[in-house]
């Protein structure tokens, strides 16, 4: 090679190192409440990723992937945030709706699988979860900051054997338990949170008082507990922020008894509902399965009914009807899903064209399949009681209940005018699952142990 051929190259490979140097520098940074989050790039033009679990760990959420790497779940106070996870970033922006914020879809495209790490968009996770974000051009950094919450309420609800304490707080964050079994206190701690002026100590028949105060930059709650008492702590989305409930029982007692549950089997006799290959009809999974939910909320104190016992037909006013007065009703269908993903559905006006489908095409009836859609929303919605409230709290709390119990997902949760929640006058839900998940042994005592956890904090009721 000549003197001049080997400056050339030297030069080239000069100018390649340089172009690299350019590019990476040219790499947005990301920042999330003043901490740096290494290892963002743009997987996607215009689009800044960042590693799924630094991100969360940065924004004080929880992070999940299931076995498959096809979903990715972050977990901060009581919502859950969904987002598909495609292997192709030319894919990312193709997947529809990729993101899900409590069973309901979010704007924004899919995670990447890269190099065996799960990438996030930043922008619209943050978002989603309560961050404000922003570019700053001039240093190439996107910044993400999430406002301090305020702990704006702190309650005791119901009386003893089966009180509850409820703490309310205004925006999602991280937050923390730990029991000090010696002296019998449970100490929650907040992270950035304050406590709201008004809020003040109460005092309880099931636990003996609970006091917030601030510590450590967050919000701290400690409650002593009665002698002989049992705990159980969950979380609720609510609004923009969330609820924590504490749910004290006697040692050894049912989370709650009396309360009347009636479960409605979907289909039967002519209508089997669905084929599952190698399952059997939608109409005989759900009615199996209604069966052992039925006991399994026995066992833990509740009233329990099936609109149908047998594989013969029930109409959809007569399923209705048994929901009358209920404390709950809860419609169980099939539907092609993939195994771990449910939907949630409530009673109300149609949302969208798709809610108005999975309406007409839960209810049998005649009328129900009539394209008069307008007197279809008459009837339904002049029936109602002002509880649509109840509905729509128990099918997105499901969410992080089953999440929490067994790692089931919420794909969706919608409002429909489902003619057979209408009896129901409001609490009433209406829940899709696979037919895997139907035929399992583990669903059953999970969906159970989920809505006990809901009717325990009092489904809506504030």
């Amino acid at each position: 090679m000549s003197v001049v051929s080997r400056a050339r190259l030297a030069r080239l490979i000069v100018i390649v190192l340089w172009l690299a140097a350019a590019s990476a520098g040219a790499q947005n940074a990301l920042v999330v409440n003043g901490v740096t989050v290494d290892g963002t790039t743009e997987l996607v033009a215009g689009t800044s990723y960042a590693p799924a679990a630094a991100l969360a760990s940065a924004l004080g959420a929880r992070y999940y992937t299931d076995a498959d790497t096809t979903m990715a779940t972050l977990q901060l106070g009581g919502h859950l945030l969904s987002v598909a996870v495609v292997s192709d970033p030319a894919q990312a922006g193709a997947q529809g709706t990729a993101l899900h914020l409590d069973g309901r879809p979010v704007a924004g495209p899919a995670g990447v699988l890269n190099n065996g790490d799960v990438l996030v968009p930043v922008k619209p996770v943050a978002e989603a979860l309560g961050g404000r974000v922003a570019y700053l051009q001039k240093d190439h950094t996107v910044v993400v900051v999430q406002p301090r919450a305020q702990l704006t309420a702190l309650t005791a609800q119901g009386s003893s054997p089966q009180q509850r304490l409820s703490i309310r707080v205004s925006a999602p964050v991280g937050f923390s338990q730990f029991y000090n079994e010696p002296v019998g206190t449970l100490q929650l701690h907040f992270d950035r949170t304050d406590v709201a002026p008004d809020v003040s100590g109460v005092v309880g028949d099931a636990f003996v008082r609970a006091d917030a105060g601030t510590s450590g930059g967050g919000a701290d709650v400690r409650v002593q507990l009665a002698p002989g008492t049992s705990y159980q702590v969950y979380s609720l989305p609510d609004g923009n922020g969330f609820r924590v409930v504490v749910a004290f029982t006697p040692t050894g007692a049912t989370v709650r008894t009396g309360a009347r549950i009636v479960i409605d089997p979907g289909h039967g006799g002519g209508d089997p509902g669905v084929a599952f290959p190698g399952y059997g009809s939608e109409a005989s999974l759900t009615l199996a399965f209604a069966d052992q939910l039925q006991k399994a909320l026995e066992l833990r104190g509740f009233d329990v009914s099936l609109t149908r016992t047998g594989d013969y037909a029930v109409s959809a006013a007569a399923r209705s009807r048994d929901g009358v007065g209920a404390d709950l009703f809860v419609s169980i269908h099939g539907a092609v899903l993939p195994a771990g993903q449910f939907n949630a559905y409530y009673l109300a006006d149609a949302s969208g064209v798709s809610s108005l489908d999975a309406a007409i095409r839960k209810n049998a009836q005649s009328a129900v399949q009539s394209q008069d859609v307008n007197a279809l929303r008459r009837k339904i919605l002049l029936g109602l009681l002002p509880q649509l409230d109840v509905g729509r709290s128990f099918a997105e709390g499901l969410g992080t209940q089953l999440f929490q119990n067994g790692g089931y997902r919420s794909s969706t949760t919608a409002g429909a005018p489902l003619y057979v929640l209408g009896g129901a006058a409001g609490r009433g839900i209406l829940l899709e699952f696979s037919p895997q998940d139907l035929a399992s042994n583990a669903l059953p005592g999970d969906l159970a142990s989920a809505l006990a956890a809901l009717l325990g904090s009092g489904g809506a009721t504030p």
